[in-house]
């Protein structure tokens, strides 16, 4: 057995065969009472899990601090990490649609071959949260990878922003720095594994931007405001004017029979899939190619009852892009059943995607992904997991006009660590 798959099992058995006094020990009161540093596990759960909370991480301080998670005048801080073992196997020699997209791809280690893995850092997070009164909340969070992306560091702040409001008093609330884009859902029931729809269409600002939201007993509204040109992954205008580019997001809770419902929708003014040059990861585009702006329009649902949850997303851009001479789609489907194996809590996940960028016939016509998961959380801020991913199709979202191959079918296994605090 791999020795980095060993090591993260063993850990794993370590926490496991721990006594509930022992886990509250390592995971509560870190600090004194009575510091002005403090941490709150079931808060860091949230804001820093890479497959929730993604994109409405102001409404979700804003709750917390309304509800008594957090107090007023303390310094939150908050940590995550994530460490995977991959292994991925393939049909057709060089073609690895999830290793691909890692550092080895560099050096040829994923171009070749059927058979490829990794031991990956997926992320290291530390975040602060600080409300200094009861109308401003402070929230900065940095984040270390080991995976590489065009003109992005390996280290770096990926959101700082503050946010007024005080949902006790009035429901309007407004944020400004570097955050995601409050658009769409992004989420999925897996631990690893982003869903199509957050591959293909999460965006995150690179300047300042601001967020005007409105959050009722059952409507949450937002509008995000930022400037024009190419931000962290899909927000792009074809100018880089002053705030022309913006995005709308509403959603809406209610109850049908015992089930706990969320409808949610919204609309992305500009994207990158607006010029004839495939630039997902933050290549530039062509500038002799004349761009035409390019919207997204998103839909989603939830459905939870007890243990069981179910969720879907459809995302598409307004008219073809050029790159493909096509619509492009996301599509994610989601199901999750949460139960307790020896006490601890486990999470069993099926999610689907499929995402479409070409027309009938083409190599890049379209990709399909089904992650099927189970997690447990042996303490209650270090879980184990283990993923089996299905990709059919290989199209990087680069040159996809010159190496994609729809006839790809691979099969992944990702074995994690994730640990918070």
């Amino acid at each position: 057995m791999n020795n980095n798959i060993t090591k993260i099992l063993s850990l794993g058995a370590c926490a496991f065969t721990m006594t509930p006094a022992l886990a509250d020990l390592i995971t509560d009161d870190i600090f004194p009472s009575e510091w002005l540093l403090d941490t709150k596990l079931d808060y860091s759960k949230e804001v820093l899990n890479q497959q929730q909370t993604i994109v409405n991480k102001s409404q979700f301080i804003l709750e917390s601090y309304r509800d008594g998670l957090l107090e007023t005048g303390k310094i939150y801080l908050s940590g995550h990490a994530v460490y995977s073992h991959y292994q991925e196997r393939t049909d057709t020699a060089g073609k690895f649609p999830i290793l691909g997209r890692f550092p080895g791809a560099a050096d040829g280690q994923h171009t070749s071959g059927k058979h490829g893995h990794e031991d990956v850092l997926d992320v290291a997070a530390v975040s602060l949260t600080y409300a200094p009164t009861d109308w401003a909340r402070v929230f900065v969070r940095g984040i270390y990878t080991d995976l590489q992306f065009p003109r992005q560091e390996n280290a770096q702040i990926r959101e700082a922003f503050v946010t007024f409001g005080d949902l006790s008093k009035t429901p309007w609330y407004l944020s400004v720095g570097k955050m995601a884009v409050n658009f769409g859902n992004q989420g999925a029931y897996n631990p690893i594994t982003h869903s199509v729809n957050n591959h293909f269409y999460q965006a995150d600002t690179r300047d300042v931007a601001a967020e005007l939201g409105y959050m009722a007993d059952n409507w949450r509204v937002a509008f995000t405001a930022m400037n024009g040109g190419r931000q962290l992954r899909v927000a792009d205008t074809p100018d880089g004017s002053f705030l022309s580019n913006f995005a709308i997001s509403g959603q809406y809770d209610f109850e049908v029979a015992d089930w706990d419902v969320s409808v949610g929708g919204g609309y992305l003014y500009s994207s990158i899939y607006d010029t004839d040059n495939a630039n997902h990861p933050g290549v530039n585009s062509n500038p002799q190619t004349t761009r035409q702006r390019n919207g997204v329009v998103n839909a989603w649902t939830e459905w939870k009852n007890g243990p069981v949850s179910l969720m879907a997303e459809i995302s598409q851009n307004e008219r073809h892009w050029p790159a493909s001479n096509a619509t492009v789609q996301a599509i994610t489907l989601g199901a999750a059943y949460d139960v307790e194996i020896c006490e601890k809590p486990t999470r069993f996940a099926l999610v689907y995607g499929r995402g479409k960028l070409g027309d009938q016939g083409d190599e890049f016509e379209h990709l399909q992904q089904v992650a099927a998961s189970v997690e447990t959380f042996v303490t209650p801020n270090f879980a184990l997991s283990m993923e089996y991913v299905y990709n059919r199709s290989f199209i990087p979202l680069i040159m996809l006009d010159r190496v994609a191959d729809r006839d790809v079918d691979t099969n992944t296994f990702i074995f994690s660590g994730r640990f918070f605090f």
